[in-house]
């Protein structure tokens, strides 16, 4: 029990100390663009391994 009180507190003392950090908020905003960026190069072909996926599958459950 007193373990899992320490946890919390130190949990809750990070998490305050982060976000009253600007250099935490501009990571997060950078993090945010680049995995934005990249989620929008990777959506056509998100999409494409998805249909080949379909026509894999259905082609499988005919034969």
């Amino acid at each position: 029990m007193f373990s899992q009180l320490i946890h919390y507190w130190s949990r809750r003392y990070i998490t305050e100390k982060l976000l009253e950090s600007p250099a935490f908020h501009r990571f997060a905003t950078k993090t945010h663009t680049h995995i934005s960026k990249m989620t929008e190069k990777a959506s056509p072909y998100i999409n494409e391994s998805a249909k080949r996926t379909e026509i894999f599958m259905r082609s499988f459950k005919e034969n």
